[in-house]
């Protein structure tokens, strides 16, 4: 009995430990998600990344938009181009503490660069811009 009593403490703090390491790998990580949302071509799930109001930058639209707004356009896209594969290839961060992000994405016989630069808001990671440009 004594034993199990001193097996506790340990058991609670290795519990806590974890616990704290995977709420910490998804606040500061909404990358895997944002990825996963894209490959999926699934707008609704993209619109949990967006800031309030979000500049969006993909052919035939350009403006700031509200967050829902900004996910009919994305979504609209994204039924005209299904998307067929999704990575990213090139990241990074600036001084103020906001990152970028750039991938290619190809649908059907068309290939796209995305960019989506994240700021922190409020303690999460929200995407600010988000871009699609056709590639040549």
């Amino acid at each position: 009995m004594t034993k199990c009593f001193q097996l506790f403490p340990v058991s609670v703090f290795t519990f806590l430990l974890l616990f704290h390491v995977g709420l910490h790998g998804q606040t500061n990580d909404p990358d895997k998600g944002i990825v996963s949302a894209i490959t999926a071509g699934n707008a609704s799930e993209l619109a949990d990344y967006f800031n309030a109001m979000v500049d969006i930058s993909i052919p035939g639209k350009e403006d700031t938009y509200g967050k829902n707004q900004a996910m009919r356009i994305i979504q609209d896209f994204f039924r005209e181009n299904p998307v067929k594969s999704f990575q990213i290839n090139k990241q990074g961060n600036s001084s103020d503490g906001a990152s970028f992000s750039i991938g290619k994405m190809e649908s059907g016989k068309k290939v796209f660069r995305v960019y989506y630069l994240l700021k922190q808001t409020s303690g999460k990671y929200l995407i600010h811009q988000f871009q699609i440009q056709e590639e040549d």
